[in-house]
């Protein structure tokens, strides 16, 4: 790609946590594949409902992307569709958010149909509002597309046709999803029983999967390498599968997560989760994460679920029985009950038994 991009963020006086989601959102930025020439940050009482920034903001990023050569703007907060489209307008510079950053981080890895099939249901979830929009402010109401109208934007469809493409991807999802009802019934009419790794991205869930199953499944710095499920059985154990899913990240969108609604039923109706948890992180970034998870888990009603917290990558962590400590004080927190959590290492191989010993008791209990 090697995009010049600014990164931007709006953020609110009382946004304590703003530094950290803002590396963050620059992470996933050079992990899409852009280079980072500009950072710009405002600070308001709250986002403008037409722009985002003020007025002096947007011509002052509009200088720095000339000055820089930038193409595209990176926005950490989600924009509205009238957002994105004056944004656009007023700096000339192409316009994307968080959410759609996430998804082109998904195009990059989507290696299989279904993969494909829910990330372009994400990107319509998002898009066919921002397209009516900008349909007719640039066409006005009795004016009508032609071909290439509109400049750079000429090769966007007709709302008419993405609105027939979004349901024909759903009828193929919900068909998709019914198939894999049936199998997860299978799987448990044939005696076996299910955990499933939850998690931040990057904290090591694929690189556990493969530990504990011998199975040797892509592993990645790269965030959300894993986008569909993988099942395993676990080693000495013929009757317990292990399933190995998509990553999550702060502040995610609900709209992706209900367009990704195959990878969770995995989640739903697994006989518990494993909530891997990377302990090498700092403080506050593991501090974020947990909250992070925690929010996604319990939108979803999966928290109770929770029965194994695999405290990953020790042997990176400087202090890794500190963090131990405060992971469980977070974890007690949000679970609401006396959850095991388990130190352990997918790259040394250390505390990986006693990890498949607790889910074997665990599920053993169920």
């Amino acid at each position: 790609m090697n995009e010049n991009a600014i990164v931007a963020m709006l953020r609110t006086p009382n946004q304590r946590d703003w530094k950290i989601k803002f590396d963050e959102l620059k992470e996933l930025v050079i992990a899409a594949g852009y280079k980072i020439v500009d950072e710009v940050i405002q600070v308001k009482p709250r986002p403008l409902s037409a722009t985002l920034f003020g007025k002096g903001k947007i011509e002052e990023i509009a200088k720095r992307a000339e000055i820089n050569n930038a193409d595209t703007l990176i926005v950490w907060n989600t924009l509205k569709s009238m957002q994105k489209f004056n944004l656009e307008r007023y700096t000339g510079l192409r316009v994307i958010d968080r959410y759609e950053l996430v998804l082109e981080i998904f195009q990059r890895n989507a290696g299989d149909p279904l993969a494909k099939l829910q990330i372009e249901m994400a990107y319509l979830e998002k898009m066919i509002p921002y397209f009516k929009l900008r349909e007719k402010l640039i066409h006005g109401p009795t004016d009508k597309p032609f071909f290439r109208a509109g400049g750079e934007y000429g090769w966007v469809p007709k709302v008419s046709w993405l609105r027939k493409r979004r349901k024909k991807l759903r009828e193929r999802i919900e068909d998709l999803l019914q198939k894999k009802m049936v199998e997860i019934i299978k799987r448990k009419d044939l005696g076996f029983k299910i955990a499933t790794f939850v998690g931040y991205y990057n904290a090591g869930k694929t690189s556990l999967f493969n530990a504990l199953t011998g199975e040797q499944k892509l592993v990645s710095p790269t965030p959300f390498t894993t986008l569909s499920p993988k099942y395993s059985k676990l080693i000495k154990a013929q009757n317990i599968l292990l399933v190995d899913t998509i990553g999550f990240v702060a502040d995610l969108d609900p709209r992706i997560i209900s367009s990704f609604r195959i990878n969770l039923e995995d989640m739903t109706e697994a006989d518990t989760l494993v909530w891997v948890v990377d302990v090498s992180d700092n403080e506050s970034m593991l501090d974020l994460k947990i909250k992070a998870t925690a929010k996604i888990l319990n939108r979803n009603g999966l928290l109770e679920k929770v029965g194994v917290v695999a405290a990953n990558k020790i042997d990176l962590a400087h202090d890794y029985k500190l963090k131990i400590d405060i992971l469980k004080e977070k974890i007690d927190e949000y679970v609401f009950r006396d959850t095991p959590i388990v130190p352990c290492s997918a790259k040394t191989c250390v505390g990986l038994e006693d990890l498949a010993r607790k889910i074997v008791n665990v599920l053993e209990q169920l």
